[in-house]
């Protein structure tokens, strides 16, 4: 093992971007045999499958930019996954709602997210899968506070 492995192996953001790489491998091979994204998954499962989603709601949850998600909703109707729906007091609302071709293929990824999550917790006791949380919660709070520092 040279020094870079040595120091990568101890570098919190290392595991991290790795951990994420395989996970992101991992759904996004799952999610193109289905003919759509790892995104798009992601995207489809904040929709409501009864009302629909207001379309200003999908971003935030995702801590996604308004013009990448405003792509992925443009490829996911154009797949037959989705159709927009104007609030009819409200014409400036638009719901986003899943079509029965979204609804399967949010079935498909909720089976496939939630399959991973119990692989996880098999693994781990509550213990660990509470000091996971514990330290992984803290990033958001580190990022803001290095951005704000400049």
């Amino acid at each position: 093992m040279d020094n870079y492995e040595k120091i990568a192996e101890k570098v919190v953001v290392n595991k991290i971007r790795s951990s994420w790489l395989e996970l992101y491998k991992l759904y996004n091979d799952q999610a193109n045999s289905r003919g759509v994204t790892l995104s798009m998954a992601f995207v489809l499962l904040t929709i409501n499958d009864t009302y629909g989603t207001p379309v200003t709601k999908i971003a935030p949850r995702m801590s996604m930019e308004p013009n990448s998600l405003s792509r992925i909703l443009k490829s996911l109707e154009k797949k037959g996954a989705i159709y927009k729906r104007r609030d009819k007091n409200d014409k400036r609302k638009v719901f986003i709602c899943l079509t029965d071709h979204g609804l399967s293929l949010r079935d498909i990824a909720s089976k496939r997210l939630f399959s991973f999550e119990d692989a996880i917790k098999t693994k781990l006791s509550d213990e660990d899968l509470s000091t996971f949380f514990k330290v992984i919660n803290v990033i958001p709070d580190v990022v803001d506070e290095l951005r704000r520092s400049g």
